[in-house]
């Protein structure tokens, strides 16, 4: 069975507010960062799917898994099912 994941309210974060982001996200609703390179994605609950601009590989992380970002180019964060996340 394919599972179509319709891409919803996107929410942009630049500058340092991304350092202290917190953020829970409903299946398909996306963040975009920039400027984030040095920082880290944390999944602490469900799944995301993490996508880097000049990067042609997407992550996905389970809940408890860390991922380090060494770009500095746009940042997509969707979740594929209920989850949430912290920036630091």
């Amino acid at each position: 069975m394919n599972k179509t994941i319709r891409l919803s309210t996107i929410l942009q974060v630049q500058g340092s507010i991304a350092s202290d982001l917190a953020r829970r996200l409903s299946p398909g609703q996306v963040v975009s960062m920039e400027h984030s390179r040095g920082r880290q994605i944390r999944c602490t609950a469900g799944q995301l799917w993490v996508t880097l601009e000049h990067d042609s590989g997407d992550y996905i992380l389970e809940a408890d898994q860390n991922f380090d970002i060494d770009e500095n180019g746009r940042v997509v964060i969707s979740a594929l099912d209920s989850g949430s996340f912290k920036v630091a």
